[in-house]
């Protein structure tokens, strides 16, 4: 495993990170799980940038890559955000969550299952061939073996 997010059930239909000062890329991806994500919406795969309530999610239609990030500028009115134009080459400067969109399919109805099941932890992942995926389990310690052998 490339990185991870261990996650807990806080309540029936919210999971947050167990340790926080864990930082990596994934972070973006649930940080925007818990705030913008919406099940049904699909217009990452038409759009080019896509924005929501404090997340984008940016499709490069070349490399078939999304990358999903925070949007600060849609927080603070203090702050200017990019223009169309001036997108790509922001997303190349700030730390964001790499993913192709096939993968984000998947991930997707992974997720949507998961979020069924409400299993009391979770795990978000980056495999060694770059594929991010979740998996549910009832105990941290099952989730933390889990980790152990896939390290």
């Amino acid at each position: 495993m490339k990185e991870y997010i261990l996650l807990y059930n806080f309540n029936e239909n919210k999971y947050f990170p167990i340790h926080e000062k864990i930082k990596n890329n994934l972070n973006k991806l649930n940080y925007f799980l818990l705030t913008d994500f919406r099940p049904w919406d699909n217009d990452f795969l038409h759009k080019e940038i896509n924005l929501y309530n404090a997340n984008f999610i940016y499709h490069n239609f070349k490399t078939n890559m999304l990358s999903i990030g925070f949007a600060d500028w849609l927080i603070d009115e203090d702050i200017d955000g990019p223009s169309e134009e001036e997108f790509a080459l922001y997303i190349q400067q700030i730390p964001t969550c790499s993913i192709l969109v096939e993968n984000f399919i998947q991930f997707k109805a992974h997720w949507i299952n998961l979020k069924q099941e409400l299993p009391a932890f979770a795990i978000i992942y980056r495999d060694d061939q770059d594929w991010v995926d979740c998996k549910g389990f009832d105990t941290q310690e099952e989730m933390e073996f889990f980790v152990q052998n896939n390290e």
